[in-house]
């Protein structure tokens, strides 16, 4: 017995078997030193619908035409089908298509197709306005030429407080050598005293 199914706009003709494939999302971790590994939960696969059947007549090349172009276009389509397909699979998108013409066969083709059930994907959030990353970014650009000018500022503070520290030693060096200076001539002076000293009491002794 024939199966009903529509796709799209298009009812397809005498489809003779319908297999469903569903599966979980699992993810297997192996836990090194233990028995058993960790599985992880994913949520339900999408559900693969595989279709043969028979598309006879002079029409039946328009129609697998239309089933090729849902195919190349890549945009999800309406599905509907009798009950031995659960409910809950209301689009697909046409993900592979095989035909084949017995030979001396005239408008007779034998097809398969398989179909994986289209989610379509959660509204963006509610309030949030795309406009505001630009804003964010201003801020930041705002934010980081501000701290540029503020190091550029301290660094231009610190080069003159090295300059006035380097000058002090300047000074400190000059002082010091001013000192060294005075402390030679200081002990000059006091060589000369001596001398004049013992002058004076060699004149006194010659001339009683």
């Amino acid at each position: 017995m024939a199966e009903a199914v529509v796709i799209g706009d298009l009812e397809l003709d005498l489809v003779t078997g319908i297999v469903i494939d569903e599966s979980r999302k699992l993810v297997v971790h192996g836990w090194p030193g233990e028995d058993g590994d960790l599985v992880q939960d994913m949520g339900m696969a999408a559900a693969r619908i595989r279709l043969t059947g028979v598309a006879v007549g002079e029409e039946a090349d328009g129609r697998l035409e239309q089933l090729r172009m849902a195919m190349q276009s890549g945009e999800p389509q309406d599905f509907a089908a009798s009950a031995a397909v659960a409910s809950n699979i209301e689009q697909v998108m046409v993900v592979a298509l095989r035909v084949l013409q017995p030979p001396g066969r005239v408008h007779y083709y034998e097809y398969q197709l398989e179909l994986i059930r289209y989610v379509p994907p959660p509204p963006p959030i509610s309030g949030f306005d795309a406009g505001a990353l630009e804003d964010i970014a201003s801020a930041v650009d705002a934010a980081a030429s501000a701290a540029m000018g503020e190091a550029a500022a301290l660094l231009g503070t610190l080069e003159g407080a090295a300059a006035a520290i380097e000058q002090g030693m300047d000074a400190v060096k000059d002082a010091a050598a001013l000192a060294e200076n005075a402390l030679e001539l200081a002990q000059g002076l006091k060589g000369l005293e001596e001398l004049l000293s013992a002058a004076g009491s060699v004149i006194k002794a010659y001339t009683g």
